[in-house]
């Protein structure tokens, strides 16, 4: 599937071939344009000879029913992985926009195999796209869309944009900005950026992990370029400039980032903010890195430093773990 042909396959077409174009795609979730019987049937064949719909995956189920994770064929035949994480009312698409990650954070397995290169928005578009299909055959829909897969979304900046403006036009899935979130491991460039642009609600999510700098530098190797203190003054601006709520990610890491002296640091970043935030603290997910998850009584006595020292924050629960889907487990898996 390549949607970067579509309006070339559209460009000398009436304008409401088009819409009958993208309405076959986006709102009737069609895998083929032999389902488009709008078309006539050598419209539907030069459609499926220069854009087919098909996209060649594998997907994978969590035991509870909630997580499905899809290993994704690129047209250059490497693999990516995309995650569907259903909650109530929610279905949450988990978007990788990289194939592999250069940052390196100690605890994720996403990296661990190097870097390759950024996605295209068609790339993204399709992670999307092949759940949205999934959904329609259960009378439901995408709610909400996460930068959060494998991948640094601001080292692909333009693409992830672009994808969210594409996804937000009326003629495709029409989702309000607001319903999608960026994850960032610190990449001040990209928060300066998303702090100017225009009818952009999106919500930025920055992993911390850790307030402490010599913590954060060994797990973390973006830390050694772009310090708390500078991290804190972008997040700072970026706020004074959007009025938009920071969401602060908080992996537990056992013997690591959980004491009270990591609680006092954690204040004193958040002081430095002066923004409106929430902590969302996670128990590590199982990888090959070493690192191990704090057991609950740890957990909970990690969050009475939080109480203590008034930091708001929310305890999200893992999902996907059982089939390599939950946060930090995206890798270059090679399908079969």
């Amino acid at each position: 599937m390549n949607l970067e042909n579509l309006e070339k396959m559209v460009a000398g077409l009436p304008n409401f071939r088009k819409t009958q174009a993208y309405d076959a795609i986006f709102k009737s979730g069609y895998d083929s344009w032999e389902k488009a019987t709008n078309f006539s049937y050598l419209l539907r064949k030069a459609f499926e000879e220069k854009m087919p719909l098909s996209i060649d995956h594998e997907l994978f189920h969590s035991k509870d029913g909630k997580t499905t994770r899809a290993l994704m064929k690129l047209s250059d035949g490497k693999h990516i992985e995309t995650v569907l994480i259903r909650s109530g009312k929610r279905n949450s698409v988990c978007v990788s926009t990289q194939l592999g990650c250069p940052m390196g954070c100690a605890f994720c397995a996403s990296g661990k195999d190097g870097f390759t290169r950024n996605l295209t928005v068609s790339e993204m578009v399709e992670q999307i796209l092949l759940f949205s299909r999934i959904l329609k055959k259960e009378d439901e829909k995408v709610s909400n869309i996460v930068f959060m897969g494998m991948g640094e979304p601001f080292l692909n900046y333009k693409n992830v944009i672009e994808t969210i403006r594409f996804l937000n036009n009326k003629s495709t899935l029409g989702l309000a900005t607001r319903r999608f979130s960026i994850s960032t491991s610190g990449v001040l460039s990209g928060i300066k950026k998303l702090s100017m642009e225009e009818n952009m609600e999106v919500n930025l999510a920055i992993s911390l992990h850790s307030a402490i700098d010599k913590k954060r530098d060994t797990i973390m190797p973006v830390n050694k370029k772009f310090p708390l203190s500078k991290l804190a003054e972008a997040l700072s601006d970026y706020y004074e400039k959007t009025s938009r709520k920071i969401m602060i990610e908080y992996v537990l890491i056992k013997d690591f980032n959980i004491s009270d002296e990591d609680a006092v640091a954690l204040r004193k970043f958040i002081n430095e903010l002066d923004a409106a935030y929430v902590v969302n603290i996670i128990p590590l997910n199982e990888t090959s890195c070493g690192y191990e998850a704090p057991t609950s009584f740890e957990i909970g006595k990690f969050k009475s430093y939080l109480e203590k020292y008034k930091i708001n924050f929310v305890q999200r629960f893992s999902s996907g773990g059982d089939i390599n889907a939950a946060c930090g487990q995206l890798v270059r898996r090679e399908k079969g």
